[in-house]
């Protein structure tokens, strides 16, 4: 979910535009098509290329960022990167005038606090804040804020997700949300670390000190998980050792019981923190994510798209899948990367069986899940599938593979060295040959053969990026001849 709605209305126009140039790879854009775009006139234009300057001089370090227009009606630019617009968010989000509704309504309004003193100290009136309130509330409907994947549709459950979503996703480890819990999710992510099988990257620490933050802020709004999450077997040592952690350094801040201490465990269990490998063990207690996963195998072996001496068990990708449904149908976080849908035609190309597989799926899934999946849900599970596939499936296995034999006249010298370079393709299921076989799709070398059927590509020189474009292009013409054999009543052209 995007959280650009929270912001006031003006630095949600000057977010759009820079990252409209944050994308153009010139980071060019003419004005007339920014406000056509988001609907600004010139006016608008001219006002906020100040305030953008302004703000982008508050955020740069080292190289300053910053925006021109020296070419009359282009917009241009200058080390606008999303790190960049990372920070701008940041600084937008703290002058909204509904993130200190946000705030109050989620941390503070079952807790000893005025709302007359709260609205005082984020410099607002009583009257001010009640008619923000109103506005946020609307927002947050209007955009399904309470509507959200998973098996667990207890209010407060979705309330801390979507609460933990929007601190991960929007500070993004530039800085540390909800500050104030600092030195107490410090020393729990320290004590934590310890019990964990592996030592946690970046990523795994902002994630488990932003849970532990909006955990901690619930409970001590009054706000509680009502029913125990996990079964009793469940419940083993480290469950154990994890319940002394979190009772001993936060006795003086709250009074935990089973079902707090099971929504932490189910969290670190399903999003990779205990190193959690055991096949049986998660078949066992989740059902849901075991049974997408076991349909998603089923609907890959039906397509017929491996050879016939595959054993799919061995290959690792039901594992896998394991891993992404668990999540997906548990703690789903909302992810930041992976959800454009611009780039599922990058993937389509290079595998279009694997991408007709998930489509197809997906398709299904719909009818398999009691809850909605939205359209950038859909597509994080396209990518999380194609990566399952790629990552599991050897080019070995697949029939929709590209044997490309290289035979150079100048010899094995400069024949290896255009091998070595082909293997940046090895990603689209190619075979490299040195020999012509019966197999063989394409031919490449100095001299045309009149001994070889297959297409031929001449290269006299080494090849220039207009000739790895033109062989790109030869073998995705081959792959989809190949795709419409073996699926002559699939119209893949038209997706």
């Amino acid at each position: 979910m995007y959280y650009d709605f929270m912001l006031n209305s003006g630095d949600s126009a000057c977010l759009s535009i820079l990252m409209l140039l944050a994308k153009e790879p010139s980071h060019k854009a003419k004005r007339e098509s920014i406000s056509e775009k988001l609907g600004l006139t010139n006016y608008h234009l001219n006002k906020y290329l100040v305030i953008m300057n302004e703000d982008l001089a508050t955020v740069s370090e080292n190289e300053p960022s910053f925006i021109d227009e020296t070419t009359k009606g282009t917009f241009v630019g200058h080390n606008i990167t999303t790190f960049i617009n990372q920070k701008i968010y940041l600084l937008y989000l703290r002058r909204s005038n509904l993130f200190p509704t946000f705030e109050f309504r989620a941390f503070y309004d079952q807790r000893n606090i005025k709302i007359s003193v709260y609205a005082r100290e984020h410099f607002q009136t009583e009257s001010t804040f009640y008619k923000n309130d109103r506005k946020l509330k609307k927002e947050l409907d209007d955009h399904d804020y309470y509507l959200i994947a998973g098996v667990n549709q207890d209010p407060e459950f979705i309330s801390r997700l979507r609460l933990f979503q929007f601190y991960y996703t929007t500070f993004t480890g530039i800085e540390k949300p909800l500050p104030q819990l600092n030195p107490v999710s410090d020393e729990l992510c320290a004590r934590l670390e310890g019990l964990f099988p592996d030592e946690l990257n970046p990523t795994q620490v902002v994630k488990l000190e932003t849970l532990l933050k909006v955990w901690i802020l619930r409970q001590q709004n009054q706000r509680f998980i009502q029913s125990e999450l996990l079964d009793e077997n469940l419940r083993d040592g480290t469950y154990q050792m994890i319940y002394d952690v979190l009772q001993e350094v936060l006795k003086d801040r709250l009074r935990l019981n089973t079902a707090e201490v099971d929504y932490i465990f189910s969290f670190l269990l399903t999003q990779g923190f205990l190193g959690l490998n055991d096949v049986q063990y998660v078949e066992h207690n989740f059902p849901t994510a075991t049974t997408i996963s076991k349909k998603f195998v089923e609907m890959v072996l039906s397509k017929e798209v491996l050879t016939e001496n595959t054993d799919i068990h061995s290959t690792g990708l039901y594992n896998q899948l394991l891993s992404v449904n668990l999540q997906f149908t548990t703690f789903y976080v909302e992810p930041t990367t992976f959800i454009s849908s611009e780039q599922v035609s990058f993937f389509r190309d290079l595998y279009p069986t694997f991408d007709l597989i998930i489509r197809d799926f997906l398709g299904v899934l719909k009818h398999m899940i009691s809850f909605d999946l939205s359209e950038r849900m859909i597509v994080n599970l396209y990518f999380s599938y194609m990566f399952c596939l790629i990552n599991t499936i050897p080019t070995t296995n697949m029939k929709d593979r590209v044997f490309i034999c290289v035979d150079f006249s100048e010899g094995q010298l400069y024949t290896n060295y255009v091998i070595k370079s082909l293997k940046a393709f090895n990603h689209a299921h190619i075979v490299i040959q040195k020999n012509i076989t019966d197999d063989t799709d394409i031919y490449i070398s100095d001299f045309h053969s009149m001994e070889v059927s297959a297409p031929q590509v001449i290269w006299l020189d080494p090849p220039t990026s207009q000739d790895w474009s033109e062989l790109a292009d030869l073998i995705l013409k081959i792959k989809h001849r190949r795709l419409g054999q073996m699926f002559p009543n699939y119209e893949w052209q038209n997706e």
